[in-house]
């Protein structure tokens, strides 16, 4: 099931669109981590997600409600962790958690002293006398106290020290494992997603630019920093690295490869005065999606094309094998001049169908695990006794390893319908 499904969602004030066509899907009981720098729209889209934000165009479904519409239904399951807490009050912390807690039918009030005890925080404060990090201690209790089925965590870091942020993404961490908690992290840190998210995705120009398995990735993001480098930089851009400054007084590469390749090309170049440290979130963005990096290709997403292959069999019977996008669909053409079969080597024609492909408008991806098991069931291996069959056999196997063949059972595509128009004042500081 879709804890979140966004399509084609554009927001924007006056000429400039924070966010453009946005197509994404989140699955109930995963941990998601979308990521962006500064004023990349990631607060805009926690907005929209949760009803204070009306969308210019497109839909945003929570569970199967609309975000705006529904709103008030939504936050009946769904938290959500500003960004900056802004609630001035004289009224105390405990008082404002209960207040909470009554607004969700719920009473135990033993659920706020467990986790203000956890986190270190002092219930009997009032709001109005809270420092920021106290306040963004009191928005995660707030958001954790009434157990919800979804939380959204807009820049959760941000005002904690070290050892909170451990025991948030460590609590958080074990709902999510142990209760099916639904987490939807939006940040800047590159690091705290790969510690503890299932699949990342990377938001850049106003749309999700990249999805990728968290848990299948071999190597880290890495910044390789040569002081008066005047070697070949093909050696590196030939085993994927990607250029981010090259000048006379230093060179900047980022890799994100295997890194034994990167260190037999630094031993092979005979380095000295260079530096390898974690990349950041920029420094990813800036190889991949700004500038001349976002015209190269990837090199592990490089596509497998077969492109109107015929083979000529005895008695003109012809097997031809088409590719679109590097999806493969199998057409078998029998044309027999003395007679007429729809079976070849014990397959019948109409057992070959078309593979369930990935779903474009949600950005939804199946691990590879799932794909080769799907795939190995609808298409079963052929005998190699004949040339025919031995073909087959090949075209399957590009589908079953093509890492760019994607399994998706499309969703009820009625579930993306605009919300109607209504007016909403919207206060400047929400872009």
């Amino acid at each position: 099931m879709s804890a979140i499904v966004i399509n084609d969602l554009t927001k924007g004030k006056g000429k400039d669109k924070v966010l453009r066509n946005l197509n994404l899907e989140i699955l109930d009981g995963e941990f998601f981590s979308l990521l962006g720098t500064d004023k990349s729209g990631k607060t805009t889209l926690a907005r929209l997600l949760m009803g204070y934000l009306k969308a210019s165009s497109g839909s945003i479904k929570l569970y199967d409600m609309d975000s705006f519409k529904e709103s008030k239904e939504i936050k009946e399951s769904v938290s959500f962790v500003p960004e900056d807490m802004i609630y001035d009050s004289k009224i105390k912390s405990f008082a404002l958690l209960k207040k909470t807690l009554n607004a969700h039918n719920l009473s135990n009030t033993e659920d706020i002293d467990i986790l203000c005890d956890y986190f270190d925080f002092n219930s009997n404060l009032r709001v109005c006398d809270l420092r920021d990090r106290e306040r963004k201690l009191l928005a995660i209790i707030n958001a954790l106290v009434i157990k919800p089925r979804l939380l959204i965590l807009d820049s959760p870091s941000k005002f904690l020290e070290e050892k909170d942020i451990e025991r948030l993404f460590s609590h958080i961490k074990k709902l999510n494992e142990q209760e099916n908690l639904t987490i939807l992290l939006l940040s800047d840190s590159l690091r705290e997603a790969k510690k503890y998210s299932s699949r990342i995705a990377y938001l850049s120009e106003g749309k999700v630019q990249d999805i990728e398995y968290n848990n299948v990735k071999a190597s880290g993001d890495k910044v390789l920093r040569i002081t008066s480098f005047r070697g070949n930089l093909n050696y590196f851009t030939s085993i994927g690295a990607r250029i981010l400054k090259d000048e006379e007084e230093e060179t900047v590469l980022y890799f994100d490869g295997p890194l034994p390749e990167l260190s037999k090309v630094i031993y092979e170049e005979g380095l000295e005065n260079y530096v390898l440290e974690d990349a950041k979130l920029s420094d990813k963005v800036n190889a991949y999606y700004k500038g001349e990096n976002a015209k190269l290709p990837r090199k592990n997403q490089e596509k497998i094309e077969v492109q109107n292959k015929d083979i000529k069999l005895e008695k003109d019977n012809t097997v031809e094998a088409t590719s679109i996008n590097g999806v493969t669909e199998e057409t078998v053409k029998l044309n027999d001049a003395e007679k007429e079969f729809n079976t070849i080597e014990g397959v019948e024609a109409k057992e070959i169908e078309k593979d369930t492909v990935h779903n474009t408008k949600t950005n939804l991806f199946v691990d590879e695990e799932y794909s080769n098991r799907v795939l190995s069931e609808d298409n079963p291996p052929v005998k190699e006794e004949t040339s025919t069959s031995e073909y087959l056999e090949n075209v399957t196997d590009l589908d079953a390893k093509s890492e760019d063949t994607k399994v998706f059972d499309s969703s009820n595509e009625d579930i993306f319908n605009a919300s109607e128009e209504t007016k909403l004042k919207e206060d400047k500081d929400d872009l």
